[in-house]
């Protein structure tokens, strides 16, 4: 497996549990990145991995860490990538900021399976 599947394994893993996602805005908007044809925002699954991004990337160390409870982030964020056509990136992180990105409804549907498997086990 891959580092990068690794990493969006553990997105998936940490999310369901944590209930909660991180990401970066300013003032006025949220941290997009353009990458090919694709519009895509980056998220991470816990503040250390995203306080690690800033840590290592100086320009982002002015942005705000935007904390999202996971039932908002699955009913009104998900929804609006979605309407915007935006991919997330999933739990990003080296020198060039790489890592897997996927539609909002693949996302939603890997939560909700980790949700579903976490709520079995108890």
């Amino acid at each position: 497996m891959s580092t990068a599947a690794l990493r969006a394994n553990a997105f998936y893993v940490q999310v369901a549990k944590d209930r909660a996602v991180f990401s970066f805005s300013d003032e006025d908007s949220m941290l997009v990145f353009r990458i090919g044809n694709q519009d895509v925002r980056p998220f991470w699954s816990s503040r250390s991995r995203i306080e690690k991004v800033q840590a290592e990337h100086p320009k982002y160390a002015a942005f705000i860490i935007d904390e999202v409870p996971l039932d908002r982030f699955l009913q009104r964020t998900l929804q609006l990538l979605d309407e915007g056509k935006i991919h997330i990136g999933v739990n990003w992180s080296g020198a060039r900021l790489t890592g897997y990105d996927i539609s909002p409804k693949d996302l939603r549907r890997n939560i909700v399976y980790w949700q579903d498997r976490d709520a079995e086990s108890q």
